[in-house]
């Protein structure tokens, strides 16, 4: 009214009724006083919330909207205001103003919060052929990735059948379907029923190995896995660290052999199980072994004069320089859990495993298995001795990860 307005048009920008307005004028919990209780009746300047989403309107938006329709913006107005389109706005009061009468912000604000999530019956509780096969391939430790590939393959016309692996990971976490048995999250590698943060382990010593070639002097052309016959080991530990599974991968094909340890000295015992596994393949496909930092490599140097197979130790704390061994013994912990007596196991269980963990379809390998990709290394490989033999050496290329006649 300062500024020339009168009661009655100064009542019509606050949105308050002329009484009020005429209270307020003569003193009696005027503006001053509402503002130092925290509730100021001015039109608010108000913008989006900062990181807001741009498909929802926010709550500070309808406020705005609210404030300004009781100045009598006009909705065309108001969307310049806001740098939103004037069918929002207008969608907005059809929707959460239930009459046609005053727009309550935080009314809406509730009204839009209960419409959003929009319940809907997901695929796999609706599907019971597409259900049961998902359990099929989970119940053979394949990954949801796997699972979704081979969806595109067992359902080729059927788009309404494919997944994409979160909707398997949902459904086994139960955040929201439980398609498969209870206790179905023990079927993933980690054998969690939630998602949760992990806090990193404290790194303990390790004992340094003498006489050992270190990683750094491995040459660089192993990395690029274009080279066949490099491998990586190491050993899944049962109870008490008194039993252990030996794993070996080979770089370029991922395919992994598995055995267990036989109880006795841990450094000779390693020695003669090496030297007898690897002794049987061809020198093409034994050429190097990458291991951790572990005591039972002790005699590293007699499996090199053996084989002929030179053997480079890991830094210390980093698995990450045996990628692939690191992720054959997570899937191999799916048969073997953690703090297991391994000396129990037979050693037809460990074939067993192996051999479908390498008969898995592959992300890394183009979809096709372990066991495929190393069959085609193992072919070239005595064809080249072969040729060798027949005096013939040099006309076959030497074997590598893209060589895949199968």
């Amino acid at each position: 009214m300062k500024q020339g307005y009168s009661n009655s048009e100064a009542c019509r920008v606050l949105g308050i009724g002329r009484n009020t307005g005429h209270h307020w004028l003569h003193g009696r919990n005027g503006v001053e006083g509402l503002i130092q209780q925290g509730l100021d009746p001015r039109p608010r300047v108000a913008v989006p919330a900062a990181g807001g989403s741009l498909r929802y309107l926010s709550e500070d938006e309808r406020i705005f909207i609210a404030d300004r329709l009781l100045a009598r913006a006009s909705l065309r107005s108001i969307a310049r205001e806001l740098g939103r389109s004037a069918s929002t706005i207008s969608r907005e009061l059809a929707r959460n103003r239930p009459d046609s009468r005053r727009y309550h912000p935080f009314r809406a604000q509730k009204m839009a919060q209960k419409r959003r999530p929009r319940p809907r019956l997901s695929k796999l509780t609706g599907d019971a052929d597409l259900r049961q096969y998902v359990v099929e391939c989970l119940s053979k430790r394949w990954s949801p990735q796997q699972v979704c590939r081979a969806l595109k393959e067992r359902f080729p016309g059927e788009l309404h059948r494919h997944l994409v692996h979160e909707t398997i990971y949902r459904a086994l976490y139960g955040l929201s379907i439980r398609p498969v048995p209870s206790g179905s999250a023990r079927l993933l590698r980690s054998g969690k029923y939630s998602r949760r943060p992990r806090s990193r382990t404290k790194v303990k010593p390790r004992q340094y190995i003498t006489d050992a070639l270190k990683i750094g002097d491995r040459p660089a052309h192993i990395a690029t896995r274009e080279e066949a016959g490099h491998w990586e080991g190491d050993l899944i530990m049962g109870k008490a660290n008194k039993s252990a599974i030996v794993t070996l991968v080979e770089r370029s094909s991922r395919f992994l052999i598995a055995f267990a340890l036989p109880p006795g000295i841990r450094s000779d015992v390693m020695r003669d199980r090496l030297i007898e596994v690897l002794g049987v393949l061809p020198a093409t496909l034994r050429r190097t072994l990458t291991w951790d930092r572990g005591s039972e490599m002790a005699r590293h140097a007699e499996v090199t004069v053996a084989l002929g197979t030179l053997v480079y130790f890991c830094d210390p704390a980093s698995p990450w320089q045996r990628a692939s061994n690191e992720n054959a013994n997570g899937l191999l912990r799916q048969y073997f859990r953690k703090g297991a007596d391994l000396s129990t196991v037979e050693p037809a269980d460990v074939r067993f495993a192996a051999d479908e963990i390498n008969g898995r379809p592959r992300a890394v390998l183009a979809w096709n298995s372990a066991t495929v990709r190393f069959t085609s290394l193992q072919t070239i490989a005595a064809l080249q001795n072969t040729a060798i033999s027949s005096g013939t050496e040099g006309t076959l290329p030497p074997p590598t990860a893209g060589d895949n006649p199968l």
